[in-house]
Order: structure tokens, then C-alpha cells, then sequence
């Protein structure tokens, strides 16, 4: 069976690319990599790959990647699709450091990637780029993307491209009706995850790995003194076990600090939760409207 590393890279809409680079770069400390036909590209600076590429025009996702080993893979993944009836579109080569790669849509219309890269390091370099800040992640962590059919879209990602459900959010009074989920292609808790909303919203967050909780307060105190406040947290999810802080950028979408995400059992099976169980393992909080009925 083809087996993935966890997510590669997350392609972005901005407002603005204007407002939204400098803060990435400047205050967050991501290294621009590359800049093609109105995408910019950044990384954490601990290796030649991209996590985050932004054009202008609007909010939301563009697309998210997941790194596969090799062209068979990709090539058995075009096949699986094809034969589901799924369009498919081979994308060899049009992003830096990109090998061999196949986008689709999930029933939501959600597009994802399996991708090969040219970079195969497993460990983060010990030199890091000029730019790089002591806050700066080091990795990109996992996406969540917000759609109008949570377990469609979970479900295909499970029965057609190997991933599998980790959690399930679940009404209070109907165990039947999926308000959100956690897929992993891996061990790691989510790569990426899907809570209920709108169709106009295509995503609820882009999360951060932080390397300790200390990182994450000496992240929240550099953006706050550039002017960005959080929307939710400093706080512990129960359901992937890690800590979390959240808060809008300046290209109008919204980030998620996020430190010590579980893994978990290959064959552990799916668990169920409440949207509040899910959230705290501290205790009951209550998060602004904008944090369950707002995306990008």
C-alpha cells in the first residue's frame, strides 16, 4: 500500500500580498523561497521545500499537498482516481522543488495533491536559512478545511486515497450527523481535517507545529506587538492531545499554533466526540462566534 510523510505544503489565497508577505517574513520568520507568475513561496528555513505558497485574489484554500515517496505512487493514486471517476490532473513540476504530482477534488470540491519533491530529507538541517527567526515553526502541521459534507469528504479520503479517520465530531443529540473530522495519511494525528460550514468558506485554519509551549508564547508576544491578537486560546484540544493558539493574519485567513500533536495507532479506530469534548481537554470554554461560523 503507498504510504505518505505528512503534509508537504498548503497553497493560499490573500487579500493582499503586500500586507500579508511582510508579516510572514518579517514577524513570522518564514524564508521566501521562490516567486512565480504572482505565487509567492516561503518555508520555515529548515530545509529547500516550500510549506506556504500565496497569490492574491480573495481568501481560502487553493490546494494542500501530501508528500508521496515516488512516481509510482503518484502514478497508482492517477490510476485509483481515474477509476473512481474522478478528474485528475497531473501537475510534474509547476512548483519549486516539486517531482512528479496528481491534483483532485474531493465531493466538496476541496483540491488536494500527492506530490514528490526533489528535497528527500526526513530531518530538518541543522543550518538554517538567513531570514529564520527563533519563533519561526519548523514545520508546517496539518490543515483544517471547513465543508458543507464532512463525512463525504472524510469518507473519500479514507475509501479512495488511503487515509485514514482519526476523530469524529458528532451533534450532541444525533451521532448520525458528522460536524467535523481528523484524517491522517500517517501516524500524525491530522494532515488534514474538516469541520462543518458554508460552502462560500473553503477553510477554517493553517496550523503551525511549535516545538515547545515555550516557542508558542514567545510566538503569540511577537505577533501581538505587530498588532495581531488571538481569537482563541492559549488552550489544550483534547482530541489530538495538543496545544493550541489561534489567530487571523493579514491576508485574511486564519493560523493555529499548534504543540505536541499525537500520533496515533495504525489501527486504532475512529473515536467520537462532541464538539465541546473535542475542543478542551481543560475544561469547558466558550470561543467567540467568528471561531465555529467563520472561514476563508
Amino acid at each position: 500500500m503507498p504510504s505518505a510523510q505528512r503534509i508537504e505544503h498548503v497553497h493560499v489565497k490573500v487579500e493582499e500580498l503586500d500586507s500579508a508577505v511582510p508579516f510572514y517574513t518579517d514577524v513570522m520568520g518564514l524564508v521566501e523561497q521562490d516567486r512565480s507568475d504572482g505565487t509567492v513561496y516561503l518555508g520555515c528555513g529548515l530545509d529547500e521545500n516550500f510549506d506556504l505558497a500565496v497569490s492574491e485574489g480573495g481568501t481560502g484554500l487553493d490546494h494542500v499537498a501530501v508528500r508521496v515517496e515516488s512516481e509510482d505512487e503518484v502514478e497508482s493514486y492517477e490510476a485509483r482516481l481515474t477509476d473512481e471517476g474522478v478528474d485528475v490532473r497531473r501537475t510534474d513540476g509547476e512548483e519549486p522543488g516539486q517531482g512528479v504530482g496528481v491534483q483532485f477534488e474531493t465531493p466538496t470540491g476541496k483540491r488536494v495533491e500527492f506530490v514528490t519533491v526533489e528535497d528527500w530529507a526526513y530531518f530538518h538541517s541543522d543550518e538554517a536559512q538567513d531570514g529564520r527567526l527563533g519563533v519561526t515553526p519548523p514545520d508546517l502541521d496539518h490543515v483544517t478545511l471547513m465543508s458543507p459534507d464532512v463525512q463525504a469528504d472524510a469518507e473519500f479520503l479514507r475509501d479512495v486515497v488511503d487515509f485514514k479517520i482519526s476523530n469524529v465530531i458528532v451533534a450532541e443529540e444525533n451521532d448520525d450527523e458528522w460536524g467535523g473530522a481528523f484524517t491522517r495519511h500517517g501516524v500524525h494525528h491530522h494532515d488534514i481535517a474538516f469541520l462543518g460550514g458554508p460552502p462560500e468558506y473553503s477553510m477554517h485554519h493553517v496550523a503551525w507545529e511549535m516545538e515547545s509551549t515555550e516557542q508558542m508564547r514567545m510566538f503569540v508576544d511577537r505577533i501581538n506587538q505587530h498588532g495581531q491578537e488571538l481569537e482563541l486560546g492559549i488552550g489544550r484540544h483534547y482530541v489530538g492531545d495538543s496545544i493550541f493558539s489561534y489567530f487571523w493574519e493579514p491576508g485574511g485567513n486564519r493560523f493555529e499554533l499548534a504543540a505536541g500533536v499525537a500520533d496515533v495507532d495504525p489501527n486504532a479506530e475512529p473515536g467520537f466526540y462532541t464538539f465541546e469534548e473535542a475542543l478542551s481537554a481543560w475544561g469547558p470554554i466558550i470561543p467567540p462566534e467568528s471561531f465555529t461560523s467563520e472561514g476563508s
